[in-house]
């Protein structure tokens, strides 16, 4: 059986709806157990169908997320594990309003990966759907394991109204919501977060190595999982957040004379970050990036303090970043780049601690 057309294969947005259709449709829940009770053939050959929907979808998520495209705002996301939780991603209140009044309680089963059905509703962006769990006492502060909850699943599909919508009813911003959405470079959503929380909570975030909200940006710029366009978005609103580079490198220079010798300041960061092999290519070459530098420097970032790694300029020339460097000693040469290549989503693979995609 062809579960997913050809144009549905080569979009991420339609390759997850569809999915859902077909989850809803398909999935061994909608069998009638009383009538064909599991272990029945009927319940069998239906089990056995939706993993065959099930295989299809991940071995087409795969050859999306080698083009760099899972983790986009719509992208591909977890399996379902009901089809009530397939009801809920897709907004189907219909469906959702009849599945509760049979049974109440699924309002808050979780699945065996921690999802609950109200971050299914908050993914897919559906604000009745977030109502009508609300309403069925589902709630707001249900974590994962990886500790993420419905605002989490919001911010980081993109889906803005949604996010609205739970702040508006009581949803709290943890810290782990605003460095996942900085590294990211969902601009829109960590904006909306930032909104919520005073000044004194966003300089407050920090990881055990003492990095901030703006290292966090630096590091999503370096690595580029959206567009540069949008890390740097992301950078300016750790900015406008208070989050001064300065303040960043005393802070780091007090830490590291306290003993804590991973404290590291922001531009000696964010050159280590563009030096990795992980990093996205040609970054030297990328005026977006030597204009990062440049700003830095214009908020007093200090390209001599020194890190882990040494300073910002050791760093830049121990790693060839010619252009990176020239810029870091404030050489004109440094701004005279060639015309910019415009820099696409990277299609680094590698396991991101942060988001888990």
């Amino acid at each position: 059986m062809e579960f997913f057309l050809p144009d549905v294969r080569q979009d991420a947005v339609k390759l997850r709806r569809t999915y859902l259709q077909l989850a809803l449709r398909y999935h061994p829940d909608k069998v009638n157990v009383s009538r064909s009770p599991q272990g029945s053939a009927e319940y069998r050959e239906a089990t056995e169908l939706f993993q065959a929907i099930q295989v299809a979808y991940e071995e087409l998520s795969a050859r999306l997320d080698g083009r760099g495209r899972r983790g986009l705002p719509g992208g591909p996301g977890p399996r379902v594990r009901s089809a009530f939780a397939a009801a809920c991603e897709l907004g189907d209140v219909a469906v959702m309003r009849r599945l509760l009044r049979l049974r109440p309680a699924l309002a808050e089963q979780t699945d065996e990966l921690g999802v609950s059905p109200l971050m299914f509703a908050a993914s897919g962006g559906s604000l009745a759907a977030c109502e009508v769990l609300l309403e069925a006492k589902a709630a707001l502060e249900t974590r994962n394991p990886l500790g993420w909850t419905a605002l989490t699943w919001a911010a980081l599909r993109a889906r803005t109204e949604a996010s609205s919508f739970l702040l508006q009813r009581g949803a709290a911003v943890q810290d782990n919501d605003l460095i996942v959405l900085a590294f990211t470079g969902n601009h829109e959503t960590l904006s909306i977060l930032l909104k919520a929380c005073s000044e004194e909570k966003v300089l407050a975030v920090r990881d055990q190595k003492e990095k901030g909200l703006l290292h966090f940006a630096l590091t999503g710029l370096a690595y580029m999982k959206q567009t540069a366009e949008s890390h740097q978005r992301c950078v300016a609103l750790a900015i406008e957040a208070r989050c001064d580079p300065a303040a960043e490198d005393r802070r780091a220079c007090q830490c590291r004379g306290g003993g804590m010798e991973d404290a590291v300041p922001v531009l000696c960061h964010f050159v280590q970050c563009m030096a990795e092999d992980w990093a996205s290519a040609d970054l030297d070459q990328s005026s977006v990036h030597v204009a990062m530098v440049q700003r830095l420097l214009q908020l007093h970032a200090d390209p001599r303090a020194v890190g882990p790694p040494g300073s910002a300029i050791d760093v830049a020339r121990r790693n060839g970043l010619a252009q990176i460097h020239k810029a870091l000693l404030g050489d004109s040469a440094g701004s005279a780049q060639p015309p910019a290549r415009r820099l696409h989503v990277s299609s680094w693979r590698r396991w991101c601690w942060c988001c888990g995609s």
